[in-house]
């Protein structure tokens, strides 16, 4: 079974990893939430804990981010806010159980164990498709024709986003947005580096010139 822990304290992810393990799970831990989405929605996971302060992006908009982008894996909130207010505000986006720190382990495995056990009827479809390209989220894989495109990661999630949002032109600011957090700083020109190197390989593979470019505005990939 494979865990997904974001936490940022580093004493607590490293207990809480090791006693996971001790377990028989395969835990992949990251301590900062723009990593944890990338993970979430890029991986399959049986179950991911969150924790909701984290650097970069919280748990809320993490949970809140995946579920948008039909991501149905089990999620565990862990917050040292007790209040009810916080507690629903965090199932409400999305999360199924929430755990208030401190907690003893043999708890959060229970927790962890309850959510394994509850049926998983409503897991939506991983696959982003637009023409002749296609992305198989849960595999992390890009495909045009059945014709696999090797992606680096940033390329990859380039990629994604256009693909999601196939027919909208999306601007060059909710790209590195998306990319690169808020503080893109100097990141604009690179945006335009990634877009060569990645409409590059898309038309190798598929013939076509796939990602369009809008003058002043941004870049779209067409629905068909």
């Amino acid at each position: 079974m494979r865990v997904l822990l974001v936490e940022d304290d580093p004493s607590l992810s490293s207990s809480l990893r090791r006693a996971l393990e001790a377990q028989k799970f395969a835990v992949t831990a990251v301590g900062d939430g723009e990593n944890g989405l990338n993970e979430l929605c890029g991986n399959d996971y049986q179950v991911a804990i969150l924790d909701v302060l984290l650097p970069r992006r919280d748990g809320i908009s993490i949970c809140a981010e995946a579920r948008r982008q039909g991501i149905s894996t089990p999620i565990l909130m862990l917050t040292a806010r007790n209040a009810v207010g916080d507690r629903v505000t965090g199932l409400n986006s999305g999360a199924d159980d929430y755990l208030p720190k401190p907690f003893a382990f043999p708890e959060l495995l229970a927790r962890v164990h309850a959510l394994l056990r509850r049926p998983q009827n409503d897991v939506k479809p991983r696959t982003v498709t637009a023409g002749k390209l296609s992305i198989d989220v849960l595999r992390h894989q890009t495909t045009c024709d059945g014709k696999v495109i090797h992606l680096t990661r940033t390329e990859y999630r380039l990629a994604l986003y256009l693909l999601e949002n196939a027919g909208i032109v999306l601007t060059k600011d909710a790209i590195l947005d998306r990319l690169w957090g808020g503080d893109h700083g100097e990141s604009s020109n690179i945006l335009e580096v990634y877009v060569k190197m990645l409409r590059r390989k898309l038309s190798a593979a598929c013939g076509d010139q796939i990602i369009r470019t809008v003058r002043g505005v941004g870049y779209t990939i067409d629905k068909t």
